[in-house]
């Protein structure tokens, strides 16, 4: 182990098992940020070209693309707790809740489980090297978003 492992809070690993519960994606405003390869793959899965696609499913801030929400802070793409494009979902929702936010603390980590049900003892051990290559930060040009939305 290196020095930076070492004094990381989470260096023996944390628990997460993603329940496909949907929490992450409603219920708070924020940006879920889009890259334009990540656009491509998801206008793909929709069958829309990306023209089509960004009119019905984004919004521009600043030179930034990020996915429409509806009025109760719900991701454009979820129905009934679903994702309908969960295959090409962009690497911020991949990535919950291995956001750099997120991973500051221990605290902010049982925030976040709070409302995120994969956040458990009983769920999976994610090794620190699995979760330092998942982590991303989404308002650094990252990808990060909701519940922790950025």
């Amino acid at each position: 182990m290196n020095s930076e492992t070492d004094t990381r809070w989470y260096r023996e690993g944390l628990h997460f098992g993603c329940t496909e519960c949907g929490k992450c994606c409603s219920g708070s405003l924020g940006y879920v940020w889009v890259s334009l390869d990540e656009i491509r793959a998801l206008a793909a899965v929709a069958g829309l070209t990306l023209d089509e696609f960004g009119q019905r499913f984004l919004r521009r801030a600043g030179s930034r693309y990020a996915l429409l929400e509806s009025v109760a802070g719900d991701c454009i793409l979820l129905r009934d707790g679903l994702c309908t494009l969960y295959q090409a979902r962009p690497v911020q929702c991949r990535s919950f809740p291995f956001w750099t936010s997120l991973l500051g603390s221990s605290e902010t980590w049982r925030r976040a489980a709070q409302s995120c049900e994969g956040i458990r003892e009983a769920a999976p051990l994610i090794e620190y090297k699995e979760i330092e290559r998942r982590r991303c930060d989404p308002g650094r040009g990252g990808h990060e978003a909701r519940n922790g939305r950025t």
